[in-house]
């Protein structure tokens, strides 16, 4: 019990600040039943089923299609060209390692002092097998069409520099 001073005329008492509430255990839910599964049964028709119906046939994997060259010619945007970057939709990062590499195996396999149509189609195809071999995403490209961009404008412009 508080202590009672004399100046006070009420005796201060204050209820505890804690409650104590009792819950009841909870309990472990079991899941709701699937109300719109339902399993039919099997029916036979008319129609004889032999052993072969009820084989699957072979399981052909569908390959996605590869995606062909935009209409025009690559970097020439006022006469209906593209960008072939934005044309890619890749990462700054991706398309400048593809288009280092490319240019790369141009400067080991090609002469670089040509332009397109001087090369070689033999270099040509290594330029693109190797180019494949290290960056598989050009796979889903139909006909080597992005590393053939990639050469025509680097061969268009070393071509026409002047060393």
């Amino acid at each position: 019990m508080p202590k009672v001073c004399s100046h006070w005329r009420y005796a201060r008492h204050f209820s505890p600040l804690t409650m104590h509430c009792n819950f009841p255990p909870e309990r472990t839910m079991s899941p709701p039943l699937l109300t719109q599964h339902k399993v039919f049964q099997k029916e036979v028709n008319s129609i004889a089923v032999t052993q072969s119906d009820l084989l699957p046939g072979p399981l052909i994997p569908s390959l996605p299609p590869k995606i062909s060259k935009p209409p025009g010619k690559v970097s020439r945007l006022k006469r209906g060209g593209y960008n072939l970057q934005e044309t890619l939709g890749w990462t700054p990062l991706e398309y400048e390692e593809v288009r280092s590499f490319v240019i790369h195996l141009a400067r080991e396999h090609l002469s670089v002092k040509k332009t397109w149509k001087s090369q070689l189609p033999e270099n040509l195809k290594l330029v693109f097998q190797k180019a494949k071999q290290c960056y598989p995403i050009l796979h889903d490209y139909d006909g080597d069409w992005v590393a053939s961009d990639v050469l025509r404008v680097f061969l268009k412009n070393s071509s026409t520099r002047i060393n």
